[in-house]
C-alpha cells in the first residue's frame, strides 16, 4: 500500500467520521422546544453575539468610565424587575457571558397540567465549557439554597436531575420546583418536570411538533432569511394570544371586568397567528438591523362563516348593516378588518414637518372603512344585547342631543378622512415635567368642511379656550376634570416574579396596570390637548396650542427630509427593501431620550405625565415604598456625554398578502 493511498483512505475515513458525527449533532433549540411554546428567544451563538456587540456604540456607551456606574445600576435594577428567566430559574443570559457557549434560548411554554399550566425553560449549548457550566449551576444552586430553597435529586426520563423547591415567604403554602441538568452537553433549566422530560426526549427524536414546526414561525423565519444577507445574532417568536393566555394562567387569577383577549379573538384578531424576527448586530454602518414578520394570512374560514351567519340572520328577518356586511374579498372578519394599511410608493414627510423633531411616524390607514368596522367591537365591548346597536345610538346622540355638539360624525367628519396619519414628538427647553411635545395630523380631503365639523364638536366642550391664528381657530382644552373610566385589566397577577410569587421586585400584576386600589381607576386620559384644522388639509391634534402655532409659524423653515440624519436613515431603509410601504418611522435616539434622561437627573421623572414617567413610577415604586430601591442619579453624567453614542434609527412596514413585514436599523452616530 503506497503512502499516497494511505493518505487518501485516511482522508476518506475522516470525512465519513465527520459526516456520521454531524448526523448526530444536537438539534437546534427550536427543535428541542415543543409547539406549545408561546414565546421564544434564541441566540444562535453567544460568543459571536458578544463579539459583535462589543463593536457597537451602545457597548461603548455602557463601558464608558464616565457612564458605566449609572448604566450598571440601571441595568441591574431593570434585570431584577423584568428578567423572568433569571427571576424564576435563578439564571439569566448575563450569567452565560463567561461561558464559551453556543446556542442559547429561553421560552414561555403552555403545559397540559391543571396544577401548573405554564412553564419557563432555558437551554444552552455548553459543549466547549462543561466544567464552567457545572460551576455555574453549582453557584446558582447555592444562591437558591441561601434564599431558602430546598435541594434534592429526582429522576426524570431516566436521568438524575437536581431539583430545588422554592417556597413563598409571604405564603408558605405556595411553592414551585426548579430543575437543572447538563444533558447532551446542554444546560437545561425549567420549572416544570414535564417540559424537562419532553426536551430531553427531543435530543434523540425532535419530531415535528416543535417550535420549528409551527407554521407562523416557519413563515416568519423564511421572510427574515429572504430579507437578510447575513445570519442573525438573535431570533425570536411570539404567538400573541397564546402568550397572553399562558401568562394569565401563570398569574392564577381571572381578569376582572372585560376579557380583552376573548374580545379581540371574537372580533377576528386571532387571524394574527404569530410574529417572529431576526436581529443582526454590528453589520456595516448599522448598529442593529431588525426584521420582523407578522403572520396573518387571510381568514378564509372565518370570512365564509361570517357570510353564512349574516345570510342566515337575514333569512330570519334580521337586517344586516351593508356598510359592514362580510364580503368574499375580505381578508379578515368583523372588527379585524380595521387592520387595513395600504402600501404607497411615497411616504416622505410632509413639507411642514420641521427639521428639529425627535421622532416622526407616518402611516397609511383606511380610516373611513375602519370607522365602520369598529362597530361590532364597540357593541361587544359595551355589552350590547342581541339586536341592539349601541354604536349607532352613540352616533345618534352626538348628532341630535340638544346639549351635545349636534355633529353627524359619519357624514360631516369621517367622510372626509383621506387615509394618512402622521405623528411627531419633540420637547421644549429648558427640560421640565411639561417639556414633552407631541402632535398628530390626519389628512382630510376638504379642510373647510372639516373645520366646521371640529367647531361643532368643540362647541360642547366646557373646558376649552379659543385663539385665532392665521385666520382659523385653535381650540385648547386645559385641566380636564371630567374623569374617564379606563379599566386596565392587564394585570398578570403573581406568576413570574422575584420569588416566583409577586414580590416587590417582581414582574407580576403590579407591573401591568394599576395597583390594586387603582385597578379600575378613573383618571383623566389626557390633561391638556389642542386641536385645529390647517389650510394644508390636516386635522391637527397636539399637546398644546403653542406647539401648533410654532409648527405652523415655522412651516417654511428647515424640513425634516432635508436633514443629514434623515437622509442617512432613508438610504439604510431603501437598502433593506423600503420601496412601497404602509408605515415609516424615524427617530433620533439622542433627542428622544434627552428629556427623560434630564428629568431623571432632576429627580422629576415620576412627576412627568408621559408614558415613560408612568412606567418609571411603576418600575421604581412610589415614595412611600421605602423597600423599593431608587436609581442613584448622582452617578448620571451630563447628557452630552451620553448623546454622542446615540444615533438615528428608522423602520418601515410593508403590507403583504399574508401579514406585515417590518424592517429597520439603528445607525451609528456621526
Amino acid at each position: 500500500m503506497t503512502k499516497s493511498f494511505s493518505k487518501l483512505m485516511a482522508a476518506i475515513t475522516l470525512t465519513v467520521i465527520l459526516g456520521v458525527h454531524s448526523t448526530f449533532a444536537a438539534p437546534s433549540t427550536d427543535q428541542l422546544l415543543p409547539n406549545t411554546t408561546k414565546a421564544y428567544f434564541a441566540v444562535p451563538d453567544l460568543d459571536e453575539l458578544q463579539t459583535r456587540f462589543e463593536k457597537t456604540q451602545i457597548y461603548q456607551l455602557m463601558t464608558d468610565p464616565v457612564i458605566k456606574p449609572f448604566a450598571e445600576d440601571l441595568k441591574r435594577q431593570l434585570q431584577s424587575r423584568f428578567d423572568q428567566t433569571g427571576i424564576r430559574l435563578g439564571i439569566s443570559f448575563e450569567d452565560l457571558e463567561n461561558l464559551s457557549a453556543g446556542e442559547a434560548a429561553s421560552a414561555v411554554i403552555a403545559v397540559e397540567d391543571e396544577e401548573q399550566p405554564h412553564a419557563l425553560a432555558l437551554i444552552v449549548d455548553v459543549t466547549d465549557s462543561l466544567e464552567d457550566a457545572q460551576e455555574l449551576l453549582n453557584r446558582i444552586g447555592q444562591e437558591l439554597i441561601d434564599q431558602g430553597a430546598e435541594q434534592s435529586t429526582t429522576e426524570i426520563a431516566g436521568q438524575e436531575v437536581t431539583q430545588y423547591t422554592v417556597t413563598s415567604e409571604e405564603n408558605p403554602e405556595l411553592s414551585y420546583n426548579a430543575y437543572y441538568i447538563i444533558f447532551e452537553d446542554h444546560i437545561i433549566a425549567t420549572d416544570h418536570s414535564k417540559v424537562l422530560a419532553d426536551v430531553m426526549a427531543r435530543f434523540e427524536e425532535p419530531g415535528t411538533d416543535n417550535v420549528a414546526g409551527i407554521e407562523a414561525y416557519q413563515v416568519a423565519m423564511q421572510r427574515c432569511d429572504d430579507a437578510s444577507e447575513v445570519s442573525p445574532q438573535v431570533r425570536w417568536f411570539v404567538e400573541p394570544f397564546g402568550y397572553a393566555k399562558t401568562i394569565q394562567a401563570a398569574a392564577g387569577v381571572e381578569p376582572q371586568g372585560k376579557n380583552f383577549q376573548e374580545l379581540l379573538l371574537g372580533q377576528g384578531f386571532g387571524a394574527i397567528r404569530g410574529l417572529g424576527g431576526w436581529v443582526v448586530v454590528a453589520e456595516g454602518e448599522n448598529e442593529f438591523t431588525h426584521h420582523t414578520f407578522v403572520y396573518a394570512p387571510r381568514d378564509t374560514e372565518g370570512v365564509e362563516s361570517q357570510i353564512a351567519q349574516e345570510a342566515e340572520a337575514a333569512e330570519n328577518g334580521s337586517e344586516t348593516d351593508q356598510r359592514i356586511a362580510a364580503k368574499d374579498s375580505d381578508r379578515y372578519r368583523l372588527a379585524a378588518r380595521i387592520l387595513d394599511f395600504p402600501n404607497t410608493e411615497a411616504q416622505d414627510p410632509q413639507p411642514w414637518i420641521p427639521s428639529t423633531v425627535s421622532t416622526y411616524t407616518t402611516m397609511n390607514w383606511n380610516l373611513r372603512d375602519s370607522f365602520e368596522y369598529a362597530k361590532t367591537l364597540v357593541n361587544e365591548y359595551l355589552d350590547a344585547e342581541e339586536g341592539q346597536d349601541l354604536f349607532e345610538e352613540i352616533l345618534e346622540g352626538i348628532a341630535h342631543d340638544v346639549n351635545g355638539p349636534q355633529l353627524d360624525i359619519r357624514e360631516e367628519l369621517v367622510g372626509y378622512l383621506a387615509g394618512r396619519v402622521s405623528v411627531m414628538t419633540g420637547f421644549k427647553e429648558p427640560v421640565d415635567v411639561d417639556s414633552h411635545q407631541w402632535l398628530a395630523a390626519i389628512d382630510v380631503t376638504d379642510a373647510p368642511a372639516v373645520r366646521k365639523a371640529v367647531a361643532k364638536f368643540m362647541s360642547a366642550e366646557p373646558n376649552k379656550e379659543e385663539r385665532e391664528f392665521n385666520g382659523f381657530t385653535i381650540y385648547e382644552v386645559l385641566n380636564v376634570e371630567e374623569e374617564i373610566d379606563v379599566e386596565l385589566n392587564l394585570e398578570f397577577g403573581e406568576g413570574f416574579d422575584v420569588e416566583g410569587f409577586g414580590g416587590d421586585e417582581g414582574f407580576g400584576g403590579e407591573d401591568f396596570g394599576a395597583p390594586e386600589e387603582e385597578a379600575a381607576g378613573s383618571q383623566p386620559l389626557i390633561s391638556q390637548w389642542a386641536v385645529t384644522v390647517s389650510d394644508s388639509g390636516h386635522i391637527i391634534v397636539a399637546s398644546s396650542a403653542d406647539f401648533i402655532e410654532d409648527l405652523l409659524r415655522e412651516q417654511d423653515a428647515a424640513r425634516l427630509n432635508e436633514t443629514d440624519d434623515y437622509q442617512r436613515v432613508e438610504v439604510a431603509l431603501k437598502a433593506l427593501g423600503a420601496d412601497s410601504t404602509s408605515i415609516r418611522m424615524f427617530s433620533r435616539l439622542d433627542k428622544k431620550n434627552e428629556p427623560n434622561y434630564k428629568l431623571l437627573q432632576q429627580g422629576k421623572m415620576q412627576q412627568s405625565d408621559t408614558i415613560a414617567g408612568k412606567l418609571l413610577k411603576r418600575l421604581m415604586g412610589s415614595a412611600e415604598e421605602k423597600q423599593v430601591e431608587k436609581l442613584d442619579v448622582s452617578k448620571m453624567p451630563e447628557f452630552e456625554k451620553v448623546a454622542k453614542y446615540l444615533g438615528p434609527s428608522g423602520t418601515y412596514v410593508q403590507t403583504r398578502e399574508d401579514g406585515w413585514f417590518i424592517s429597520g436599523a439603528v445607525l451609528k452616530k456621526n
